[in-house]
């Protein structure tokens, strides 16, 4: 495939459809793919007051939990028996499949859909990989430095051991990871180019998957998910069963022993012997369990980039079981979705498809708020423009992106990394989706494809282009005079008003100008989840650990608080690949 034949495909794909044992011990001894939204809904809040989220909780808590289902043997058509058995085809779920069939548990993985979710490829987060090895001090991590930054960002409202149990074993994961895949003709690449300079630290863990002959996100996950789906079944006895959702996980005197599933003849009851990993991707696409849990992040958002099949599953059958949920509700949500003037922010459920998904609002140009304001730094962690805009009334929780003519100047100095990354620095080191004239074969085409679809405004003038933002009076005097004050700062090479970065400032005075008619956020998976210890064991309601089951990926909690700190690139996927790899592991050694 071409570069050019390369970037139609990502394009294409990308933009939204405008028109339409013991853990501890293991640890111990050790050393961004956008998936199109359905009509199913789901949307989350990453910095809610606690205390109105709790009695949010409280209040509706019986209407989206609602009752175990009442299933007994007497309705089962086949009884499974299984060592390991792993609920949930996502990162997590292959990654604990994989391990503990190669370390000889006889493994059964079931989902519900008709192919999993995969292993997110855009990037796997890890500390100590043989990839950053190689590279020396421009990729080296210290390991504490990175999990005592990662505990800032969730205020120390977490289990911390977990951020130390991922630094010390996310580098094995990923090597792993890259041998197994490589057969296949994938590989691994390392994004340790790193911009300098940053008041928020940016740090060198992403892992991307390139896919065989240029392969995009919409070739390159299937191709992964194929091989690992090989890899697993090789080993004697052990299977995958798709299209094969959970029920209800089974309990006998307390502990989890295997799972009520439903197959293509009936229900089955799967007994497991080792033990139960539950990995259902969280509740992203469970409506009435996102408003209810996260009703801030749902007013700033315009649709979703979420699985249709993470619906909370999981997290249901565990709190059924008796375990207990994060009381700080967290999502992983994008700064990227462009709606009409015409469309609501707020009610992402309605939206679907009609939206634009615009990979350049994540660069940190000049945001204004619907009144022609400035009101954060740009160069903030994505979801930090959510948490700013909240503070506005419910309905004004979208933001205007401006720049000008000469954006192609900016952007490589912006240096911005992960899957925001649109330019591939002439280093090295950059992002493995981006490619050589990125700006000019994907994102300048797909700029002029949003003007025309009305959602972008384009203008000669600074004049004209607040006339087509619709502002008016005092307003358009705010919004001038916030754009003049852009220019003068980017001049000075001072930012006073946020402090942003020297370096990432912008200049607003060559035509033609361009808005974004309204930018707003799209959630790409929930964050919070099942409280847990350090081995990953759900605690129930007498504090002591449920026997017999362990929650990874998106349906475990205690690893989040309020924001993602994506700046340390796939730091999500990675811990979900991580400890997905250990509790296999550990299964199979029991």
């Amino acid at each position: 495939m071409t570069v050019s034949e390369n970037a139609f495909s990502r394009r294409s794909f990308l933009t939204g459809a405008v028109a339409a044992g013991s853990l501890a011990a293991i640890g111990a001894m050790a050393g961004c793919s956008p998936k199109q939204p359905g009509d199913a809904a789901g949307a989350g809040d990453a910095n809610g007051a606690a205390a109105a989220e709790g009695a949010a909780t409280a209040d509706t808590q019986a209407s989206w939990l609602g009752e175990a289902p009442a299933i007994s043997d007497a309705d089962c058509v086949e009884t499974v028996e299984c060592d390991v058995l792993v609920i949930g085809a996502g990162t997590s779920g292959y990654f604990a499949a994989c391990a503990a069939a190669e370390n000889g548990a006889k493994t059964l993985l079931i989902e519900k859909s008709a192919a999993g979710n995969g292993v997110r490829s855009s990037a796997l987060g890890a500390v100590n990989s043989r990839f950053q090895q190689e590279m020396g001090e421009v990729a080296a991590i210290d390991p504490m430095e990175i999990m005592n930054d990662m505990d800032r960002y969730a205020d120390g409202q977490v289990h911390s051991a977990l951020y130390r149990k991922w630094a010390l074993n996310s580098g094995e994961a990923i090597d792993w990871y890259a041998d197994t895949i490589a057969p296949d003709g994938l590989e691994v690449q390392l994004e340790w180019n790193m911009p300098k300079g940053t008041f928020y630290k940016e740090w060198p863990t992403g892992h991307g998957t390139n896919g065989r002959d240029g392969a995009g996100y919409e070739e390159r996950e299937p191709q992964v998910s194929e091989c690992l789906n090989n890899y697993l079944t090789s080993f004697d006895g052990c299977e995958i069963r798709f299209s094969t959702p959970m029920r209800n996980l089974i309990l006998e005197d307390g502990k989890v022993v295997g799972a009520y599933a439903e197959g293509e003849g009936g229900m089955i009851r799967i007994n497991a012997a080792k033990g139960v990993v539950v990995a259902t991707g969280g509740y992203a696409y469970n409506q009435e369990m996102y408003e209810a849990l996260q009703p801030t992040r749902v007013s700033c958002l315009g649709t979703f980039d979420a699985f249709p099949s993470c619906t909370g599953d999981g997290i249901k059958a565990l709190m059924w079981a008796g375990a207990k949920m994060d009381e700080v509700h967290t999502s992983l949500s994008f700064n990227r979705g462009l709606l009409r003037a015409d469309q609501e922010v707020g009610t992402p459920y309605e939206t679907g498809s009609d939206y634009g998904y615009f990979f350049f609002a994540s660069q940190p140009f000049l945001r204004v708020d619907p009144h022609g304001a400035r009101f954060h730094n740009e160069s903030a962690p994505y979801d930090y423009v959510f948490s700013a805009s909240s503070k506005r009334p419910v309905g004004e929780r979208w933001w205007h992106q401006v720049w000008d003519g000469d954006w192609k100047k900016y952007v490589p100095i912006f240096h911005t990394v992960g899957c925001s990354t649109i330019y591939m620095q002439p280093e090295g080191g950059s992002d493995h989706d981006a490619f050589p004239d990125m700006l000019d074969l994907w994102i300048e085409p797909e700029m002029e494809e949003f003007v025309e679809a009305g959602l972008i405004v384009k203008a000669d003038t600074l004049e004209e282009l607040a006339d087509g933002l619709g502002f008016t009076a005092e307003e358009k005097e705010t919004f001038l005079a916030t754009c003049a004050r852009q220019t003068e700062s980017y001049e000075n090479g001072v930012d006073p008003e946020f402090g942003k970065e020297a370096f990432r400032l912008s200049a607003i005075k060559t035509p033609p100008f361009y808005a974004s008619v309204k930018n707003c956020g799209f959630t790409l998976c929930t964050l919070d989840g099942i409280q847990v210890n350090e081995d990953l064991q759900p605690y129930g309601a007498d504090g002591e650990p449920i026997e017999g089951v362990y929650v990874v990926g998106n349906d475990q909690g205690s690893y989040y608080a309020g924001t993602y700190p994506n700046l340390a690139a796939g730091f999500n996927a990675g811990r979900c690949a991580t400890f997905g790899r250990m509790v296999g592991k550990m299964l199979a050694e029991k």
